[in-house]
């Protein structure tokens, strides 16, 4: 099954005489004069007092992140010229465990500000380790250790973490319907003078969770890779799906491709696709971008764009994913 989803946004752009907005063309991006930019900016060090499996995954997910805000960021031990560190805290709040963690600028005075992200959880969450949990300390992070390093999102907020920048995203409890059953008849029974009786409730079946594992995107000039990588994350992220960093039995993949055929020395015809498989391997459907674009705009830098194409891709991928699990066994 194939989801064709137009680029309005790349068909404006390629009507006007000059590139606006973040596919403006800037001399200073060509490649023969600006310096590589394969080599680590930021290390990323796993945060003190968190269990090690788990601070490595933060690390190593929070470093992906970055790559969205045009930040070449790695794990520590790495050679980079900044070094980030960070110290975990947790505490009760309710029924959940806040977990703390204060980003800092190794070598910084410490009478700096921290950048402090606080994470609500599950204790099984935490106790486990989930993906879910990992993936949203790293959405909320990412940009308040962007900032911390000297760049700051200068494009508009799409996903949670983005938005809350570093806040608390309140975490979703599902409510208990036998405890809301039993208080129900409680208050009636209060009202009316009599003695409640009990009766079975119906309990709600749990909510399904959806993995997904977003393969490394291939094919696109300069940081386009890494900015689809990064942005179909965060959309489908910010849909309740759970994004994975590995396969497993019951992980669907998405795989993102692009192609950029020049139409003439300006011009270029873009095409963006996406494939989802299900855990099997076996190709669920397609979604297909199409639009001619500049040259120029292409080969500049797909910072906040490429949150743009993916989050429109993400709306056929979320029907497709929604059809493979609904359809018949």
């Amino acid at each position: 099954m194939r989801h064709a989803v137009t680029l309005l946004c790349l068909l404006v752009l390629a009507a006007c005489a000059r590139v606006p907005g973040p596919f403006e063309h800037d001399p200073s991006r060509d490649y023969y004069a600006r310096p590589r930019t394969d080599k680590a900016e930021v290390a990323i060090s796993p945060p003190r007092n968190m269990p090690p499996q788990m601070g490595q995954r933060v690390a190593a997910t929070l470093a992906m992140e970055l790559q969205s805000y045009g930040i070449v960021a790695t794990v520590a031990p790495a050679d980079a010229p900044i070094q980030v560190d960070g110290v975990m805290s947790t505490r009760d709040a309710d029924l959940s465990i806040e977990v703390q963690v204060d980003w800092r600028v190794v070598g910084r005075p410490r009478t700096d500000e921290p950048a402090t992200v606080k994470t609500r959880a599950r204790p099984e969450d935490y106790a486990e380790q989930s993906e879910r949990l990992i993936s949203r300390m790293a959405q909320q992070a990412a940009p308040r250790v962007a900032t911390l390093v000297g760049k700051p999102p200068n494009f508009i907020p799409r996903a949670p973490g983005q938005v809350a920048a570093g806040i608390t995203i309140p975490y979703e409890f599902p409510s208990d319907p036998a405890a809301d059953g039993t208080a129900a008849a409680a208050a009636a029974a209060a009202a009316t003078g009599t003695t409640p009786t009990t009766a079975p409730v119906p309990t709600k079946p749990a909510e399904q969770q959806i993995k997904v594992l977003v393969a490394p995107v291939t094919g696109a000039p300069s940081d386009g890779n890494r900015q689809l990588y990064s942005g179909m994350r965060r959309a489908l992220g910010s849909s309740k799906i759970v994004i994975v960093d590995g396969a497993g039995e019951d992980v669907f993949t998405v795989v993102g491709a692009v192609n950029l055929t020049p139409i003439d020395d300006r011009t270029g015809k873009l095409v963006v696709k996406w494939v989802l498989k299900d855990p099997a391997g076996k190709i669920v459907g397609d979604i297909e971008q199409s639009n001619p674009v500049p040259l120029a705009a292409a080969r500049g830098s797909w910072a906040g764009f490429g949150d743009i194409v993916a989050s429109a891709a993400s709306e056929g991928v979320l029907e497709l994913l929604e059809k493979a699990i609904n359809r018949p066994r």
